[in-house]
């Protein structure tokens, strides 16, 4: 045994804790030869960078949480792409906003209450108004939607501070990400709580209160290292993120994968423009012979500018050298498609959608991939809307029942006892799309009807319609047609020959004698 042995032992021990191995030397040595081995286990020279070691959501967090969001807000103002995906998210995930649906039923009947839903749809649209709304009256419902989505796309996650003010008792105020610190941690509050990445937990790990920077000195402010920061309440705060790890406390940006990319075609496509307008502009060199030109200390520099239509005399000994870059050339499209389809495949966005470029695209083709997108889209609405809609209903309702706030245009109120009632039936649904082969679509949709597939409802529900509320729309337009004097002949015209057949049919199916205009003598 040699003096460095142990010197030797203690690194190879280093590097297999580092390669994530938990096997001591030999038996390592051993598992590596085993013929079929797992390529992404290797430890060499290729894979030096590769990490091997697990890291905990806390610890990426603390490391890189800061540096990601200052580099994704940069992207999001500065590279085209960046910015076409935040604003995709804002019209796929928001469009025209979430439409809340209350359906409560008449106690103890399964008739719907409609003076309740109608007060309570009625309220919640009056208190969507800017001054209702946002504590500031700068932002209404929808503008506090759309920019809570904008962040989410770019920050990773948004806070919403929930203000006992207003005439419905409740408001809203949007807050900053950066002013919850990641890197405020306390191992015991001695209250029996805890505080990681800027949120207080208790022992079972929910949140208890959330932790903001903040200057006034009449807030409830504690201080830590120097700042001072705002204990709010769990209960008065929505975080919404995406939860991708388990333990995972905050929200890293959503285009987080794409990002390093992004930047490197960003510098990319600048690189190749500067280089064509270099070209474009026809430089060249001067070289001179030997025993001419000026002498190697003279700092006048000679140049000669030229229009168009014009030959210039050169100096004795002067030589004109062109020098014309050739880059780009036809390489670079292809290249720049290769690199947006992998930034495309990290955001979540089609290519085509994402670069502006339907060139080649077919029909088959781009109707999976929009099917495919518009199923992410409905994921980052369920997010929105339980993570942000539904909490902020659920507080608003309770306290506007409690002020006699929620009213009809008749002048019904409605009691805070049907508050509970009230929760249970409301639901908020995202927006939908239109078809991208509409008539092929709407075929398929009424041949799972006619095959008991699909009910009706459910077609209404999937285009983001309200069963109810189209069936009282009918209502109404018949309605209307036949205040106006419109005959029920005209109405069933208009409506196609389906309606007429179906309007017209006996209970037993058969077409009466006026359907097919003869009688039965």
């Amino acid at each position: 045994m040699g003096v460095f042995d142990f010197l030797k032992r203690e690194t190879k021990q280093k590097r297999d804790m580092m390669a994530g191995t938990a096997i001591p030397g030999r038996r390592a040595r051993n598992a590596m030869r085993l013929v079929g081995g797992i390529d992404a286990a290797r430890v060499d020279r290729f894979a030096e960078t590769w990490p091997g070691t697990p890291v905990t959501p806390d610890e990426m967090l603390m490391l890189w949480h800061r540096i990601l969001q200052a580099r994704s807000r940069d992207m999001a103002i500065n590279d085209p792409y960046m910015r076409r995906f935040v604003r995709g998210v804002r019209a796929n995930v928001i469009g025209h906003g979430p439409k809340l649906r209350c359906a409560t039923k008449i106690a103890s009947t399964s008739k719907s209450d409609a003076k309740t839903n109608a007060a309570v749809a009625q309220s919640w649209e009056d208190w969507g108004e800017a001054d209702n709304c946002d504590v500031t009256g700068a932002k209404s419902w929808l503008q506090t939607l759309l920019l809570a989505a904008s962040t989410l796309a770019i920050d990773g996650e948004v806070f919403v501070k929930t203000v006992s003010s207003g005439p419905y008792g409740l408001q809203l105020q949007m807050i900053d990400a950066v002013r919850c610190p990641v890197d405020y941690q306390l191992s015991d509050t001695g209250k029996g709580t805890f505080i990681r990445c800027g949120i207080e937990y208790d022992q079972v790990e929910k949140p208890v209160a959330y932790f903001f920077t903040s200057d006034d000195d009449h807030a409830n402010y504690y201080a830590f290292d120097g700042r001072r920061y705002e204990r709010v309440p769990a209960a008065e705060v929505c975080h919404v993120y995406r939860h991708d790890m388990v333990g995972q406390r905050r929200g890293f940006p959503w285009a987080m994968s794409a990002l390093f990319r992004l930047k490197r075609l960003k510098g990319f496509e600048d690189n190749a423009a500067m280089n064509a307008e270099v070209g474009a502009g026809k430089m060249g060199l001067i070289t001179w012979d030997p025993d001419s030109g000026p002498e190697a200390d003279d700092d006048e520099e000679i140049r000669i500018t030229a229009e168009g239509g014009t030959f210039l005399e050169l100096p004795a000994g002067a030589n004109l050298s062109k020098w014309d870059p050739s880059f780009p050339d036809s390489v670079i499209a292809t290249f720049t498609k290769s690199l947006l389809r992998g930034v495309g495949a990290g955001l979540g966005m089609n290519y085509p959608s994402l670069g502006n470029d339907l060139e080649g695209v077919n029909f088959s083709s781009i109707r999976a991939g929009t099917i495919e997108e518009r199923e992410l889209w409905k994921e980052d609405q369920k997010l929105l809307i339980e993570g942000f809609c539904i909490p902020v209903f659920r507080r608003w309702i309770a306290e506007a029942l409690l002020r006699g706030m929620v009213i009809n245009d008749d002048g019904y109120k409605v009691p805070p006892t049907r508050l509970r009632a009230i929760k249970r039936a409301s639901t908020f649904h995202g927006r939908r799309w239109d078809w991208v082969d509409p008539k092929s679509d709407a075929a398929a949709n009424r041949q799972a009807v006619d095959s008991l597939i699909k009910s009706p409802q459910e077609i209404i529900r999937e285009r983001g319609g309200d069963p109810e509320e189209v069936l009282d729309e009918i209502a109404q337009f018949y309605q209307m047609a036949k205040e106006k004097g419109i005959p029920d002949t005209a109405i069933q015209a208009a409506q196609g020959g389906q309606v007429k057949v179906a309007v017209n049919e006996e209970p037993d199916g058969t077409a009466s004698s006026e359907s097919n205009g003869k009688s039965d003598k």
